[in-house]
């Protein structure tokens, strides 16, 4: 059985994933900086997926993350690093942003 971590998994790309790999019964650290919206996951695959509290920018929970992977699950196989999100404008409104302009 695979152990995936995913992060970001509250909503979109990350909990699709999330739910098609507990679907397929391997183990999923599912992620997101908050639990209450993983929790519906964790019931219905109780098993296999541990749902953890995971802000990325801070590496204390990055670290106390892996090690509950470690510690419930024997590890992790498959980092999938999904949280994060996208800023989407024209590409000259873009270069005005960072310049300053």
């Amino acid at each position: 059985m695979t152990t995936w971590l995913i992060t970001g998994c509250s909503t979109g790309l990350g909990r699709a994933l999330a739910r098609a790999v507990l679907a397929k019964s391997d183990n999923a650290v599912v992620t997101a900086r908050d639990t209450s919206t993983l929790q519906d996951l964790a019931a219905e695959f109780p098993t296999t997926a541990l749902a953890v509290t995971l802000d990325v920018t801070v590496q204390s929970q990055v670290d106390a993350a892996v090690q509950q992977a470690v510690e419930r699950l024997g590890g992790v196989d498959v980092l999938v690093n999904n949280a994060g999100y996208g800023y989407r404008a024209e590409i000259e409104l873009l270069f005005c942003v960072q310049s300053g302009s």
